[in-house]
This record gives structure tokens, sequence and C-alpha cells, in this order.
């Protein structure tokens, strides 16, 4: 993961309907545009950053475009939710 944004991942769960993930997102990095097939639940358990605050809950529905700004020294914290399941076919990236 010396390439990714992220410090590392921690998988909660993954089925049929949906899955949930912790995220540690590396201070000063940012995340690629991008929407999914359906619905994005995310809630910053650390950090503040110029897209997400500490204690917040963002809910993205299906097609909507959204990034994560960490432009803090921290690493900001954060579990998703996704439904359905997190993957490559259901993410699309918007090439810039």
């Amino acid at each position: 993961m010396s390439d990714s944004i992220y410090k590392k991942t921690h998988k909660i769960s993954t089925g049929k309907f949906g899955s949930c993930e912790v995220y540690y997102m590396k201070p000063g990095t940012i995340e690629k545009k991008h929407y999914h097939d359906g619905i994005e639940i995310v809630y910053v358990l650390k950090g503040n950053c110029k897209t997400h605050k500490e204690g917040n809950t963002y809910t993205y529905k299906k097609g909507e475009i959204h990034e994560v700004i960490n432009d803090s020294n921290e690493e900001l914290v954060f579990v998703c939710l996704t439904i359905p399941p997190e993957s490559l076919k259901n993410t699309h990236y918007i090439k810039e």
C-alpha cells in the first residue's frame, strides 16, 4: 500500500447486500473523484479536513460525485458503508 492514499484499511464486513470498511487516510492526500451505483454512508471517527469533519456523517446518493481531500497534517479515520458492496464494478472514477 505504499502508493496508496490510505495508511491501511480494515474490512469489517462484506456481504451480498453491502460492505463496511474503516479507512485510515494519510495526511495531505486526495481521493480521486468518483461515484457509485448505489449509496455510500461515511462516518468520520477521527480528524478534520477540507471535506470531512470528525463526528459527522456524510451520505452520497447513487451517481453523486464525491471525493475526500485530507488537507490536514493528521490522519483521517472513517467508516464507510457501501450498498451494494464496494467493488471496481460499481465504483466509477472521474477522469481529469
